[in-house]
């Protein structure tokens, strides 16, 4: 008898393109960039994850671009238009909360280290994503100054407008900035499946079909350097139930980002590095395996295999970086040494006390 099938399969084929962890890869945006994004951190590829900071619009995502591509040009953005002090903390508006701060010159400082290194990442790169979660887009009234975060400041400060298609296709100028910096550069498009309920349930659809066009639009302009992966269709198709939700009912569940990391591993990623990732994972439990008794010579052994093992991969992937964990067992290592040698010395002492 054949099997049925009970959900609506979404066609993931990459086309062709496909990951690897010799590729430098910048990834901007939201809800699928921060989830899977740091998973490949994980994984050791070559990747720089939002570092500005979550973005969730298309304005916010080109302006930081914009902003990076001007520091090449050597056309310096000042940072001190973007800053604020709301009585506590000194903010920026081109830069989530993470940045904030109550020294200004520490959040400066901050800055100024994060656009450091998405610069010099930039004039390497390889791989572009980018993360589109809604059109709605924050502008500050006095200034007409575009905002990312709205670090909890009054509402009346601000205006919300709606994206239109048209509006978000016009930063193909942006993108023909990075394909003159990096000829050979692919970019990735996605739309978040996070559900902006504020907005009302019809309101959000319009959004996200105003991202999904504008996502086709620059996809096409980018050629064959373009590529969409459906992470928002995998979520409403092969994921409709409220089951992959989490509690709040409106971000994907730690279950839904499992299924969509896995179908993005399985088809938008090397042969090589899958293989690389199936190992890697079975020393990830065993870094975060825990005993029962640490001063145990079961434990000591177990250590030393370990960092065999993670040595033994290093040297089937020389160019991955695998030594801060080679050094990590190493001290754990030593300290349960040195714990073992101290319970002797104790013991000694006590029977000589006897």
């Amino acid at each position: 008898m054949e099997r049925k099938n009970f959900c609506t399969t979404v066609d993931t084929d990459s086309q062709g393109f496909l990951l690897n962890q010799e590729q430098k890869i910048l990834m901007l945006g939201s809800c699928f960039t921060e989830n899977i994004g740091q998973r490949l951190v994980e994984n050791k590829f070559h990747a720089l994850v939002n570092p500005f900071g979550v973005l969730y619009n298309p304005v916010s995502i080109f302006k930081v671009l914009d902003v990076m591509l001007n520091q090449i040009d050597s056309a310096k953005f000042s940072f001190q238009n973007e800053l604020f002090f709301d009585g506590n903390l000194w903010h920026s508006w081109l830069h989530s909360s993470k940045f904030s701060s109550p020294d200004k010159e520490t959040l400066l400082e901050h800055i100024h280290k994060s656009i450091t290194e998405s610069v010099q990442l930039l004039r390497e790169l390889d791989v572009l994503f980018l993360t589109f979660g809604t059109n709605h887009t924050y502008f500050l009234r006095q200034t007409n100054q575009s905002v990312t975060n709205c670090h909890k400041q009054p509402e009346k400060l601000f205006e919300e407008r709606a994206l239109s298609v048209t509006e978000i296709e016009a930063f193909q100028t942006v993108l023909k900035r990075l394909f003159k910096l990096r000829p050979n550069l692919q970019i990735v498009f996605t739309v978040s499946p996070y559900r902006y309920i504020k907005y009302g349930l019809h309101a959000n659809q319009l959004s996200k079909s105003a991202l999904l066009l504008a996502t086709d639009s620059l996809k096409k302009f980018c050629g064959g350097q373009g590529h969409y992966f459906p992470a928002y269709e995998i979520m409403n198709d092969e994921l409709r139930d409220y089951r992959f939700y989490a509690d709040d009912m409106i971000h994907p569940s730690a279950l839904a980002v499992d299924y969509i990391w896995e179908i993005f591993l399985s088809s938008w990623v090397c042969a090589d590095a899958q293989n690389f990732i199936k190992q890697w994972h079975n020393i990830i439990q065993d870094l975060n395996h825990r005993p029962i008794n640490s001063d145990s010579d079961s434990y000591r052994i177990f250590l030393n295999k370990l960092i065999q093992k993670i040595m033994l991969l290093g040297r089937k992937y020389p160019n991955l970086a695998l030594q801060k964990e080679i050094h990590s067992v190493q001290s754990l290592l030593k300290s349960c040494e040195e714990q073992h040698w101290a319970g002797i010395e104790t013991k000694n002492i006590k029977n000589k006390g006897v």
